[in-house]
């Protein structure tokens, strides 16, 4: 009983529980060490957050992820109160534009516990799905994720000693960011047109968006390296930027600054105007703030 006065007296009993992905991550983990795990396709990065949420440290790190949760788990544990992470899956993820998906009251929470009630003939076994509706037109953005490999992700985890409270992807989460920076007139006579280029981990997401409609999108997981070779990014965005009016920006958002891209996106691109929405440590920011 006195474990309970307790709680009340020092309002503990007040707060989400840890393991409650309700409630944001701020909420859950207030006051307390907590990390952000990056994994790509040969890649592994962390970063620690303090308790109020501020950037620390980390480190990154290439080779299999079995064998760099197995060596970098144990200092990621004794870093943080409760080993409890968030990851961010870098690989293995489709992002598509699609047409006509079900509107109901909550459709965009209903998707992660039933599916199919939203996609229908879309649906497909062994998928985990978010889903962003277009508050303007009939077009939505759809994430696809293969179950098992989230499963995977998380045994890896375990098997190193860490409790995972979220598991997303960046890239998804930085291209909803950016639309809701940009677009905040709406009505046809203030529609938006952009080109969004979305980088994380070197994962690439471009979306061209022409009077508030989402139009085409294309996405690579694993496109390029930090310091590494820029032309396979340009040659997924050439396409892109010739479908684009010529008054119309370039929406630009990394989790990291990427070394050279603002330059290279200036020199191929003199004539177009760039919006840099870049800032270090975002990703992380949004995640504990969500």
């Amino acid at each position: 009983m006195l474990q309970y006065v307790k709680a009340v007296l020092n309002f503990s009993a007040f707060r989400p529980e840890p393991d409650d992905p309700v409630f944001s991550w701020k909420s859950r983990f207030s006051g307390r060490k907590t990390a952000l795990i990056n994994l790509g396709r040969n890649s592994f990065s962390y970063t620690l957050l303090d308790g109020s949420g501020q950037i620390e440290e980390g480190e990154t790190r290439q080779g299999d992820a079995k064998e760099l949760f197995a060596e970098i788990g144990p200092t990621i544990k004794s870093e943080t109160v409760e080993a409890a992470c968030m990851i961010s899956l870098n690989s293995r993820f489709v992002i598509s534009i699609e047409s006509n998906l079900s509107r109901k009251k909550g459709s965009e929470e209903a998707i992660k516990r039933d599916p199919r009630s939203v996609l229908h003939a879309r649906f497909e076994r062994g998928k985990v799905y978010t889903v962003t509706h277009n508050p303007e037109t009939n077009s939505s953005l759809l994430l696809t994720i293969d179950d098992e490999n989230i499963k995977k992700t998380q045994a890896l985890a375990k098997a190193a000693g860490l409790k995972v409270g979220r598991i997303c992807c960046g890239t998804y989460v930085l291209l909803r960011h950016a639309l809701s920076l940009t677009n905040t007139k709406k009505g046809s006579e203030t529609s938006f047109s952009a080109l969004y280029l979305i980088c994380c981990r070197g994962s690439v997401c471009a979306l061209l968006q022409e009077k508030d409609n989402w139009v085409e999108l294309r996405s690579r997981p694993d496109l390029f390296e930090a310091e590494g070779d820029l032309d396979p990014l340009m040659e997924l965005l050439a396409p892109l930027v010739e479908r684009l009016g010529p008054d119309h920006p370039l929406v630009l958002l990394c989790d990291e600054p990427a070394l050279g891209l603002v330059e290279k996106l200036a020199e191929v691109y003199p004539q177009r105007a760039l919006t840099d929405l870049t800032q270090t440590g975002l990703l992380a920011e949004i995640l504990y703030q969500n």
